[in-house]
């Protein structure tokens, strides 16, 4: 198989970030009707969300780069964290 026959095979399967996401909802919010994971709970799910993505890329053989042994763990280390100092904001509002 070829790169592009595979970048094809990995675009016929857009929803593997959908299913992600919904698998992150548990059956007690089911119950409540949520169709997402809490807001509260995003940066998990993100963290979940990117790594079953990965698995999909690397399983396709699309990766250039060595498999991870723990994939969750090395998003995790990679990942953006949103992480702001009180003071920081207060000094940037005063500015």
């Amino acid at each position: 198989m070829t790169s592009n026959t595979q970048g094809v095979e990995f675009l016929r399967n857009p929803s593997v970030a959908a299913h992600a996401v919904a698998d992150q909802v548990r059956p007690d919010q089911l119950k409540l009707g949520m169709l997402f994971p809490p807001q509260s709970n995003i940066f998990e799910t993100e963290i979940q969300t990117a790594a079953r993505v990965a698995k999909l890329v690397f399983d396709s053989g699309l990766a250039r780069v060595e498999r991870p042994a723990d994939m969750v763990a090395f998003i995790r280390e990679h990942v953006y964290k949103p992480e702001y100092s009180v003071g920081a904001i207060g000094a940037s509002k005063a500015a």
